[in-house]
This record gives C-alpha cells, structure tokens and sequence, in this order.
C-alpha cells in the first residue's frame, strides 16, 4: 500500500485560479509533513484515468483538487461494476470550484489549512453515491456515478449556460446570472417520472433534481430534506412554474424554504426514471457538469462512498 497522497490537480477550476494557487498550496502541505504526488488534468474526463491509474498504483488516499465536476470525475475512477475497486479507498475533497456545493452538505471547508486537519485527523464517513445511465451527446447510452445533485429542466440548463461562460464573478454570481439567461430559453416539457417502480407524475415539469447533497447552483439548498447517509435520493420536483414565479421564489430556493410551495413536491426514492413524453431534447446535468439528454434512470448503490471529513 503506498501511503502517499494522490493529488488530482484540475488546474482551470475557479477560472484558472486553482492552477496558479497549487504551488503555495503543495508548499504549505510539505511544510505540514504531507506527502503527496500530483497529477494534473489536461482535458474533460481526465481525471477519471488519473484516479483509476493512482488506485492501480496502489494509492489509497486519493485528494480531488477542483469543482464539483472534478470530485465526480475522481469518484468514477473508484469504482467499477458498482463496486469499490478498494475498500482502503478514501477519497480526500478540496474544493476549488465555482460552486463548491458538495462540501457544503458534508460539514467541511476549502482552505488549505481546513483540509491538513482533515488529513491528520484520519475519519473517513461513508455516504450514498448515485449512478445514472443517459444518452450522451452521441447518442450512446452510458453510465456514470454522481456524488451530489442530478437534474434535468432549468437546473440543467442553467449550469451548461454557466460552464460554456466565464466564471470570473464567482459562484453566487455566475450562477445568478445563469439562471436569468436560461428564464430566456427554457420551457417547461411534459415529463413521465417513475420512482421505485411507481409512476408518480406524466405532466409538465419545470425540473427535477435528485439529490444526494442539500446544494447546487452555486449555494442554493434546493434539497433541504437530503441526507448524504440518507439510503435514498431527495426529489425535489418543480412543477409547471411560469417564469415570473421562479424569479420571485429564488431567494425561497437560496434558503431551502421553497418546499412550502405548492408547486414544489419533495420525495424519496432508491430508483428513479425520467423521460419526456414529446419529441424535444433536455439537458441532464450532474454535479454541475452537462453530460447529456434524457431518458435516463438513477439509482442508490449499495456499495457506499468513504470520504474523509
């Protein structure tokens, strides 16, 4: 077993920022008498080869070093089949995205510091991690593993509107004006939802979020009911909302006080299916990354996620 540290560098995370940051970063982990070895991701999807080539070279303390979109690709190099490729694994977060929404749910910070204390305090927690197989945008079925929130209708729109943009505001403000944008151009659709079997809804929808995690978009806590240990996904669906009235409850949404709302039904469920009932494509979005349409079926594994904390 190699003790070291794997340091999975996205280095254009936060605008670029993480990149130039690293240096006084690995310094300070030196300092501190953390070893580490880094990789660093050159293109979407990158570190998902890193992660299982660092597990295959017997790393088992495996630190994501970017947004949300990193940590996703991290995780997916952990497993295989929807089994750990190790139960020694421990995945290390050190968040430097524009949304930071994960950490938020699990109780910890982004500074350098706050995570040296993690490392030497050793915990690791064991939480859900969900699995989704869509359509890419090749129109190839594929599977992949999600760590926080998935979503498709506005949510889903919002966050491909926001990563094709500059990120230079930060995340509240970046994902703010996404939302603005994507009020331009998106439309309700007609949605067949089927949760553990049982067809719940077949009616316009505005979104449909299926949470691990309490936050995305930048901080918004549109799962206030999610458990990260939970054994189930939150769905948090937006009905057939008019513009003018996500506009006015967003700051309900930024508080987690939306689901009063009767527009906003909140549920459970192991095994969820989404699918359009009309000829129209809608973007799937996980952990804040688009990667591809609908159809699609979500489901909680059994083998859980062991991240330190």
């Amino acid at each position: 077993m190699n003790e070291k540290i794997m340091a999975i560098i996205n280095p254009v995370s936060s605008n670029g920022k993480t990149g130039k940051r690293w240096p006084l970063y690995e310094k300070y982990f030196h300092d501190m008498g953390i070893e580490l070895e880094k990789e660093f991701t050159q293109y979407p999807g990158h570190a998902i080869k890193l992660s299982r080539e660092a597990v295959e070279m017997g790393y088992r303390r495996i630190m994501a070093v970017g947004g949300d979109g990193t940590i996703n690709e991290v995780v997916n190099g952990f497993y295989e089949d929807d089994k750990i490729l190790n139960d020694e694994l421990a995945l290390i977060v050190f968040s430097q995205g524009t949304g930071c929404d994960y950490i938020k749910s699990l109780g910890i910070g982004n500074r350098v510091e706050e995570i040296v204390d993690i490392i030497q305090r050793g915990k690791v927690k064991k939480v859900d991690l969900g699995k989704v197989t869509y359509q890419n945008y090749s129109g190839s079925q594929e599977s992949r593993y999600f760590v926080n929130v998935a979503d498709t209708g506005i949510g889903a729109c919002t966050a491909k509107l926001v990563n094709e943009s500059s990120k230079l505001l930060g995340g509240f403000l970046s994902y703010l004006i996404g939302v603005f944008k994507a009020l331009i151009i998106h439309k309700n659709r007609k949605m067949r939802v089927i949760i553990d079997g049982k067809e719940e809804y077949n009616q316009y929808l505005n979104s449909v979020i299926i949470a691990n995690g309490k936050y995305f978009g930048g901080g918004i806590m549109i799962a206030p009911e999610a458990e990260l240990s939970g054994g189930n996904f939150n769905l948090v669906l937006l009905k057939n909302f008019k513009k003018f009235q996500i506009v006015v409850n967003l700051v309900k949404a930024y508080q987690g006080t939306h689901l009063n709302h009767p527009l906003v039904d909140s549920l459970y469920g192991r095994e969820v299916y989404l699918e359009l009932n009309e000829n129209a494509a809608y973007e799937l979005e996980l952990d804040g990354e688009s990667v591809g349409l609908l159809p699609a079926q979500f489901k909680i594994l059994q083998e859980k996620l062991p991240v330190m904390i």
